[in-house]
C-alpha cells in the first residue's frame, strides 16, 4: 500500500525527533518532539504505523491472534509472531515430532462431519508443510481414507480400489465423498 510501510515493520514507526540548540550549535542529544509541534508529514508518517498494523492482525486467525492482541506496533507484532513461530532448532524439533505424532495417530472424531475431519487434517498437512515434512500426495489420501470412521468404509473401500486414486489429491478425495 505504501513504500514506507515496509520500513515502518522492520524499523519500526516514525517518531519525530528534534535537536535542540545552545548557541547555535548542536551540544544536546535528540529528543521527542511534543504533539503540539508535530506538522503534517509528521502526522502522515506517524500513521503509516496504523495500516500495517490493521493489516496483520485482520490476517490471522482468530486462535493466533491473541499472541499479538497486545502489541501496539507493527514492528512489535511481526517480531512477537517471529518469535513465536520461527523459535529455536530445539522448539522446531519438537514440533516436528509432535506434528509427525499428531499425523500417525490422526482419526475421525465421534460426532465430527466429514467436513470438519478434513477440515481438521488440512490444518495438519498446512502445519507439516510450513516445518518442510513434506508428505507425498498419494500417502496424504491414503491416510485421509484411512482416518475416516465405519461409517465411510464402503466409499473408502470404493475409492481404494480405483484406478484412478494414484492421480487424485486430497480435495478431489474430498469432493467424491461428499457427492
Amino acid at each position: 500500500m505504501d513504500y514506507q510501510m515496509h520500513k515502518i515493520v522492520e524499523k519500526g514507526p516514525h517518531i519525530p525527533m528534534y535537536q535542540p540548540m545552545v548557541n547555535n550549535s548542536h551540544v544536546t542529544p535528540f529528543k521527542h518532539k511534543l504533539e503540539t509541534r508535530y506538522h503534517d508529514d509528521h502526522k502522515r508518517l506517524i500513521n503509516l504505523d496504523v495500516n500495517p498494523r490493521a493489516m496483520i492482525g485482520n490476517s490471522l486467525p482468530h486462535h493466533v491472534y491473541h499472541i499479538i492482541q497486545n502489541c501496539h506496533l507493527a514492528q512489535e507484532m511481526i517480531d512477537t509472531l517471529t518469535l513465536a513461530y520461527e523459535c529455536t532448532v530445539e522448539v522446531q524439533a519438537i514440533t516436528i515430532n509432535n506434528l509427525n505424532r499428531r499425523y500417525e495417530h490422526f482419526f475421525s472424531q465421534q460426532g465430527e462431519s466429514l467436513t470438519q475431519t478434513f477440515n481438521r487434517f488440512n490444518c495438519l498437512v498446512n502445519d507439516m508443510r510450513r516445518l518442510e515434512i513434506i508428505k507425498h500426495s498419494s500417502q496424504l489420501v491414503l491416510k485421509f481414507l484411512d482416518s475416516l470412521g465405519k461409517s465411510w468404509e464402503n466409499h473408502v473401500d470404493v475409492l481404494k480400489n480405483s484406478e484412478k486414486i494414484n492421480a487424485m489429491d486430497l480435495n478431489s478425495i474430498f469432493g467424491n465423498l461428499q457427492n
